[in-house]
């Protein structure tokens, strides 16, 4: 029996009516007409379509009758059936009827939920104007929006997309003489679609208005000056224009006169026209926006992109508007493939199977070990993908990723037309015969050539084999072609798969007889590498092999040169592992912010990875950054005990972890940097480019790999406190930051005495010369027994400027707010235990700035007149009958 027997579709015979790709437009043709017909019929209802379809439909119905409908965003990678989904969704909604007269929704195979919501939207437009639908995509760059919309609802009403052509049919066919206008043009030798292009002198158009409409002017020259008053070419117009037309349009639609349709508008591709313009998504919402508020609940809006609202800066301007989300995945591709080019004949299932069957222990074996091997849930797959097998299926998908650098990766449309021609391909062989993985070059060749993905020397170098006229010609061939593929995967990162260029490995994907085995094919695909590794054709590194270039292999020779060098050179390696150390240690410690008690006084640290224990000089906290690289973790253990518990250092310590991997990471990637700097970012030849990519690919790499090694190392290093005290948190920032909140107390053990946060107030009430300026603090005694003010007073000495009294108590020892000095300072020269002066001569306390203090001398008084003193001088002077002036 022959494959092509299985199917429910005779691969042979069937043909993608749409090759794989759906455009979101009105058909014209009988062609296209057929196109809609079979995206219709061939509509796999299931996974997320279903759910979307639901979604968006049950959303629209439960918000009729209210103020504004929520839009729908529907997303996924590019090609995952979005527009499918869309335009199956903007014929099922109006139900558009074919020319033979069948209807959208007797075409397609829809789910029993999915028709009863369909039923009641119907129902619904009964009661208004009926239901209408336009779709397209809009324009890029610096258009107009408002002008893009309306041309793809011209073009869904069958008006011309040029704003000023189309508001004149519209005219005409509300005065209701289009037809009349229309036929008159014909009858007078003219084109009615030609004509109106060229509306302002078409002597044709203006004598068929004239005679349909003879009243509107005096003659049809009138009627051309007319129609360039009134209808102008415009590059822009505003929402109010926008909503009048879109009004005029939906009334033009409309089943039942004086009520307007319930009207879905589709965007395809709405990412794309936004791109990364913030100002095309504001519009949008604007529009969105000013639409909803004018039709209220008739009207939805549908966009679709890659990526979910919340994924861009742009799109997520979208997000209030864009309620209802629908995310395409990778699951719902494979249902549609395996229904649309797959699906079988249920009486040959069994046969299928049972061939699958015996050939398990084949199957099980390919690519074993890898992300993309055999596994478990395998077994419900292999009828419905065969002639594929799961793990080349996997295979593809990720192949398919690599190869794409337009962003088409893993897409419906590439998926079913590659599916489709795998078929074809063993159509005619028996039963058991699968696809070899191998398929994939030659049907992506043309793509990967045109993309660049894919360099003619090396399409050359793998045609050159299958013409060489060698019986092992065509396989040669394929081996090459496979490496390439093989080649392309990612390395490293999440979307490595482990999958390797070797010996074992091309032949798990090479192998296409399941019922006669592998063991031929293992046994002479040895010998072919070989033979091609000796013709220069292929390179054997590490076990692996690649396609040779003379430009890749002269990129690669240098490249690796440098790396020995790099290597061997200590000095190097260890200057570029602190370069890492500091760089990574520095972005980790960044987000840490610190303030000290209740008057929440900002605080800081200041980073060492020097050798010598840092000084405690300032109001920083000492982090002391080393590594085991250069010292062990018991001398940091030492060093920290000795410092003592009263020291305010905090000791980090780097583990030497991966050592040798993380020198290996080093050098590669410094070699990587030096062979791209060795030579001109442009490269002259499309061979050299692509060794430059190559290259700028393992720099990438590599890059990666130093961040992930300097990441656990951040990761495991330790914290220890004076003393000896390790500090062990979640992550290194959080110890680090506990760690400088415990060392904060020991560099300010003074600080609680001023931790207050009222010291502004008492600066101010100071400066108005106010005797209880204290009162802010919540003291009332003497100025100089407050405590602050007693140690300000006791430093003074025989005199000290205001600078240095901000410096002693704003620093170690203290770590007083600048507020707290100037206050204590302010109060103690009000209180007249203090003196101020410049150039020796006293400044009154009302003439002292805050703005000022620094450059103040402050003096102690050595003869103090106590407040209690001034009472009874003042007691004194009036019971003598004598005035007393306020502040005496």
């Amino acid at each position: 029996m022959q494959n092509r027997s299985v199917f429910a579709q005779d691969p042979i015979a069937f043909a993608l009516p749409n090759d794989g790709v759906t455009v979101v437009a009105d058909p014209q043709t009988p062609e296209e007409w057929n196109v809609l017909r079979y995206e219709l019929s061939s509509f796999v209802c299931n996974g997320e379509y279903r759910e979307g379809l639901h979604r968006i439909l049950s959303t629209y119905l439960a918000h009729l009758g209210k103020p504004k409908q929520p839009a729908v965003w529907v997303s996924g990678f590019y090609g995952s059936g979005k527009s499918h989904l869309v335009r199956v969704l903007q014929y099922l909604w109006s139900d558009v009827a074919f020319p033979d007269g069948a209807q959208a929704r007797g075409l397609a195979r829809l789910p029993v939920d999915i028709t009863d919501l369909l039923a009641e939207l119907s129902t619904a437009g009964m009661r208004e104007g009926g239901l209408w639908a336009a779709a397209g995509k809009l324009g890029a760059g610096h258009t107009n929006i408002q002008l893009d919309v309306l041309k793809i609802v011209f073009r869904s009403a069958g008006l011309p997309v040029q704003f000023a052509p189309a508001r004149l049919v519209i005219w005409l066919k509300q005065k209701g003489i289009y037809d009349a206008v229309r036929a008159g043009v014909e009858q007078r030798g003219g084109g009615f679609e030609d004509e109106l292009q060229n509306m302002y002198v078409s002597q044709e158009l203006a004598e068929s208005i004239f005679a349909a409409n003879p009243g509107v002017a005096q003659s049809p020259l009138d009627i051309s000056e007319l129609l360039v008053a009134q209808y102008p070419d415009r590059t822009e117009i505003d929402d109010d224009l926008m909503l009048q037309s879109l009004e005029d349009v939906l009334r033009l639609q409309s089943t039942t006169p004086g009520k307007l349709p319930m009207t879905l508008l589709v965007f395809d591709e709405l990412q794309q026209s936004i791109g990364e313009h913030p100002d095309r998504a504001l519009a949008i919402q604007e529009i969105v926006e000013a639409c909803s508020s004018h039709f209220g609940s008739r009207i939805l809006f549908v966009g679709t992109g890659q990526a979910a609202l919340e994924a861009t800066p742009q799109l997520s301007k979208l997000q209030d508007r864009f309620t209802v989300r629908v995310a395409l995945e990778d699951k719902d591709v494979e249902q549609v493939v395996r229904q649309v080019v797959l699906r079988k004949q249920p009486d040959k299932v069994e046969v299928v199977l049972n061939t699958l069957d015996a050939a398990s222990g084949e199957i099980n074996r390919h690519l074993a070990g890898t992300k993309i091997g055999p596994t478990p849930a395998d077994t419900k797959d292999l009828a419905p993908d065969y002639p594929l097998l799961p793990t080349r299926r996997r295979f593809w998908e990720r192949t398919l990723r690599a190869i794409d650098r337009a962003g088409t990766a893993a897409q419906l449309r590439t998926q079913l037309r590659v599916v489709h021609e795998a078929n074809r391909s063993v159509a005619e062989r028996p039963v058991g015969t699968v696809v070899g993985a191998d398929i994939l070059y030659d049907q992506q060749k043309s793509a990967m050539l045109q993309s660049g993905v894919l360099l003619r020397e090396v399409a050359g170098l793998i045609d050159d084999q299958r013409r060489s006229g060698s019986s092992d010609g065509d396989l040669r061939a394929r081996l090459c072609a496979l490496i390439f593929l093989l080649g392309e995967l990612p390395t490293d990162g999440v979307a490595v798969t482990g999958v390797r260029a070797t010996a074992d490995t091309l032949a798990d994907l090479l192998v296409e007889d399941l019922t006669a085995g592998s063991g031929a094919l293992r046994q002479q695909i040895p010998t072919l590498l070989q033979q091609l590794v000796d013709d220069g054709a292929l390179m054997l590194v590490g076990g692996e092999y690649r396609l040779q270039t003379k430009e890749s292999a002269e990129w690669e020779k240098d490249y690796r040169m440098r790396r020995a060098r790099i290597l061997g050179d200590d000095t190097r390696i260890a200057t570029d592992r602190i370069t890492e150390f500091r760089s990574a240690i520095q972005k980790e410690l960044k987000g840490i912010r610190l303030v000290q008690g209740a008057s929440k006084t900002p605080r800081r640290f200041d980073l060492h990875f020097g050798d010598a224990l840092p000084l405690v000089t300032g109001d920083a906290v000492p982090v002391w950054v080393r590594d085991e690289w250069l010292t062990s973790e018991k001398a940091v253990r030492d060093e920290a005990q000795a410092a003592g518990v009263d020291s305010p250092v905090v000791f980090v310590l780097l583990p030497r972890q991966d050592a040798e991997e993380f020198k290996a990471a080093l050098a590669s990637r410094a070699a990587a940097r030096e062979t791209l700097d060795a030579r001109p970012s442009s490269q002259p030849t499309a061979e050299g480019a692509e060794a430059r990519r190559a290259m700028e690919t393992r720099f990438s790499v590599d890059s990666s790999r130093v961040d992930a090694l300097v990441a656990g190392i951040l990761a495991n290093a330790r914290v220890f406190q004076g003393g000896g005290n390790e500090i062990a948190e979640d992550g290194l920032q959080s110890s680090v930051e506990t760690a400088i909140k415990a060392a904060l107390v020991r560099l300010f053990p003074g600080f609680p005495l001023a931790d207050d946060g009222n010291w502004g107030k008492v600066v101010k009430r100071a400066g108005e010369g106010a005797g209880d300026a204290l009162a802010a603090v919540d003291y009332h005694g003497d100025a100089d027994q407050h405590p602050v003010c007693k140690e300000v007073s006791a430093w003074l000495g025989v005199g000290k400027k205001g600078a240095d009294v901000r410096k002693h108590f704003m620093g170690a020892g203290y770590g007083w707010q600048q507020d707290a000095v100037d206050g204590a300072l302010l109060a103690l020269v009000a209180a007249g235990v203090v003196r101020a002066e410049r150039n020796n001569q006293v400044t009154p306390l009302k003439q002292i700035a805050q703005s000022q203090i620094g450059v103040l001398e402050f003096r102690s008084e050595t003869k103090i007149v106590t407040a209690t003193q001034r009472i009874q001088v003042r007691k004194l002077i009036q019971d003598m009958g004598l005035p007393v002036k306020n502040g005496v």
